[in-house]
Order: structure tokens, then sequence, then C-alpha cells
């Protein structure tokens, strides 16, 4: 487990969870989904990352600089991406573990490469980076769909996935729709203290017991 600030400290159990992870632009979002993924690797937890704001490439890239032996975990399967946003550039060289979708708005192609690697695995964690581009790309109802038969799946595989949405980008409608269908919420938020910025995660509700103040990302 990650000594730093992370979602796996804060509750007691993230397995069989579909976790919203909301805050406005700048917030420490990121950062958090790195340590989701950190702290499952360390766990020998399968990790997939789904990307619609970045592409593998540039994923990988920061995950060296951040010291992850990515290498490693490329080579044993337990890192793997779907990239949704490199069918734009058509790179030359795919990297490792990696699905390329060919239709950023194309919820079954992703609902099915999902499935496949789901069904490889008992331990897996699931990143999206970031649901507000799914958003952008369908309409609310096909959004709530997908993500209704994504909570179904990994609720029975005792599996648990990260979704990370910008606050603003959905309607409130659609928004307290999602509530109603994850087991977690969590919320970022950055304040100006004398001491300088600070960026804070508190988890809002969940399903297991939680933390539930506002804690500074350390």
């Amino acid at each position: 487990m990650s000594l730093k600030t992370s979602i796996d400290i804060l509750v007691q159990n993230i397995e069989r969870s579909l976790i919203l992870m909301l805050g406005e632009s700048g917030t420490a979002k990121e950062e958090i989904a790195f340590r989701f993924l950190e702290d499952g690797l360390a766990k020998k937890e399968t990790v997939l990352v789904v990307l619609f704001s970045h592409s593998s490439f540039d994923y990988l890239e920061e995950l060296k600089k951040r010291e992850i032996a990515v290498d490693k975990y490329l080579k044993d399967g337990t890192l793997n991406f779907i990239d949704a946003i490199s069918f734009r550039s058509i790179p030359k060289e795919k990297p490792p573990n990696t699905i390329i979708l060919e239709n950023a708005s194309d919820l079954l192609a992703l609902s099915i490469n999902l499935n496949d690697i789901s069904l490889k695995t008992t331990k897996l964690r699931i990143i999206f980076d970031q649901l507000s581009l799914i958003a952008l790309y369908n309409s609310a109802m096909q959004v709530v769909n997908f993500l209704q038969s994504l909570a179904a799946r990994v609720r029975q595989r005792n599996q648990s996935a990260l979704m990370l949405l910008d606050t603003g980008v959905i309607d409130d409608q659609t928004e307290k729709t999602l509530h109603t269908i994850v087991d977690m919420v969590v919320e970022t938020k950055r304040t100006e203290e004398p001491s300088g910025v600070q960026q804070l995660v508190r988890i809002k509700f969940a399903k297991h017991k939680y933390e539930p103040r506002w804690v500074q990302v350390v």
C-alpha cells in the first residue's frame, strides 16, 4: 500500500466497487488515479487503463517518471491499456498490451474489449481517464447504460473501476444518475492557504467504512 494519500488508505475495501472521482480540472484527480494504479500493482493485481485524454505512449512515459517498473509489468501482463485517442494519429508502433479503438465513441467495442480482459484475471483494477470525454462522445443514456453494465460486471467479479470526471462537463441530472449507479464517490478540490495551495481529497460516500473528512494529498 502506498504511504501517500490514496483511495486504498481512505476506505476499508475497494473490491466490487465502481468508483466515481469528481473534481474541477487541475485538482488532484490524476494524482490519485496514479496512486490507485500503483497500489494495485503493489498488491499484484492486474491494472487496465482506458485512455481518452492521453495516448498510451504518453501515459507510459509519465509512469516511468514516477519510477514505476513499467517494462516488468508490461512483460508479466499486469499493466494493460485501451487507447481511444491514438487512432487519430495512427502510431507506427503500438505499445505492448495496448488495444487501440478505431472510434472513441464506440462504447460497444470498448465494452467487448473490457469484458475480454476482465475474464482473464480475478484481480483487476480499471481506470477511466477520462469519463468526461466518454460523456462528450456519447449521449447521456448511452453512457448510463454502459456504466450500469460495467458496474454489474465489476461487482460480480470482485474487481474495481475508478472513473475520473471533471465537474461541470455533464448535466446535473446525468450526474445524479451516476451517483445511483456507483458504489463510491470521491471528491477532489484545491484551496488557497497562507502556506500555499493545498490539494485535498475526500470520500463523499462508500458502501464500506471510510474516512469522510477532507485529507491533504501528500
